[in-house]
């Protein structure tokens, strides 16, 4: 009987603490998002600043409860994000992709692989720049000028020409911004990233948008069709944080130009 007894209290004890562990809350999912591994200044697996899109996805994971976990995705030069987004999303090794662009083609390739965007965290577009020293430029000033730079093929340039504006071409943004503070051109239409960081310091940025929806594009999160739950929760945390200002404080840490459509 003593043996007995010795046997059923260990017994009694184990079973008893798997009944606690069993009642205790069960910890919350990992939230695991796929960004570009080297996309400055939204996101470089590399860099120790990351970029905005990682604050974006800590900031949303924070939100809704779950710890992030990271997954850095090498877009293919074959296929492009389209060929990312099927090799990652679509075959389930993440739960959502911070960073993906709104475009009516891409659209329809997510509609195919059964993917849907959220609401836009934070819009991109072409802003008009000036010189240093120079007054803000406005749509009346580019509408006057004699010289107006933009990247080559770009939406900038084919504005400038479809305006019939005195448009000059040039290979990429830093020869562009370097063309503008150089006095080659009385004003440049530049893409907002490219004035993120030291780049954007050195130039006048305008505050009025201009008046084109061709020069602009939010930027979103994917996520399966399937997961409706998780695309409800995260725009709702995408509104809260873009109504609390913590995208804008996200933003204005890397310089990115605050920018409203037309």
């Amino acid at each position: 009987m003593k043996n007995l007894k010795k046997i059923a209290l260990p017994a009694l004890l184990l079973a008893f603490g798997m009944g606690l562990r069993a009642a205790e809350p069960d910890a919350p999912a990992y939230l695991s998002v796929c960004l570009d591994d080297e996309n400055a200044p939204f996101s470089a697996e590399a860099r120790p600043e990351r970029g905005i899109d990682v604050e974006v996805a800590q900031a949303l994971g924070t939100q809704l409860g779950r710890p992030l976990k990271l997954v850095w995705v090498t877009v293919p030069n074959r296929g492009g994000i389209g060929r990312a987004l099927q090799q990652t999303l679509v075959a389930k090794k993440c739960d959502a992709y911070v960073g993906i662009p709104q475009d009516p083609d891409l659209a329809k390739d997510m509609a195919e692989r059964k993917l849907v965007t959220s609401n836009p965290y934070l819009t991109l577009g072409y802003v008009l720049v000036a010189a240093p020293g120079k007054p803000v430029p406005t749509v009346a000033a580019l509408r006057g000028a004699r010289r107006v730079g933009a990247v080559t093929a770009t939406p900038a340039d084919l504005y400038l020409y479809r305006k019939q504006l005195g448009r000059v071409p040039y290979p990429g943004s830093a020869a562009l911004i370097e063309a503008l503070k150089a006095g080659e051109i009385d004003l440049a239409l530049v893409w907002s990233s490219a004035l993120a960081g030291d780049a954007g310091k050195s130039v006048v940025v305008a505050t009025d948008a201009v008046d084109d929806a061709d020069l602009y594009t939010g930027m979103t999160v994917a996520t399966r069709s399937a997961d409706t739950a998780l695309a409800k929760d995260l725009a709702t945390a995408i509104e809260a944080l873009r109504s609390d200002g913590r995208i804008d404080t996200i933003m204005q840490r890397y310089g990115l130009p605050r920018i409203a459509r037309p």
